[in-house]
């Protein structure tokens, strides 16, 4: 991989080589999407199991919400799981558009396709 590729946001939606269905991060809403609740927001990384070795893991993923960056979970290689759980409020009023990215020590940044509650 090119030190180009590995700094680009790779999407599912690029036509790349490198394996995305074990990349790109897929996001859960778990709860009751009503205005003023509060959801769990899950982020998996990729829809098949990605290595989770010192020499190949990943390292972190990040929540946005509207294109804002709102949180992160950080991974040690093989000791933990790259699942990652944050709670977002759904607002009273209009909608939000969450998506992920994640850090592939190996294969760069993934962004997965977006998701709207609201």
């Amino acid at each position: 991989m090119s030190a180009e590729q590995f700094w680009k946001l790779n999407k599912a939606s690029d036509e790349n080589p490198v394996a995305s269905e074990k990349h790109v991060p897929v996001i859960t809403v778990e709860g009751d999407i009503t205005p003023g609740s509060a959801v769990v927001v899950k982020v998996d990384v990729g829809e098949g199991k990605h290595p989770n070795e010192n020499a190949h893991h990943i390292q972190w993923v990040e929540l946005r919400v509207n294109d804002l960056f709102v949180a992160r979970a950080e991974f040690t290689p093989v000791i933990t799981n790259p699942v990652a759980k944050f709670v977002v409020n759904v607002p009273s009023e209009g909608t939000l558009t969450l998506t992920a990215i994640e850090r592939c020590n190996l294969h760069g940044l993934w962004e997965s396709a977006p998701v709207t509650i609201g």
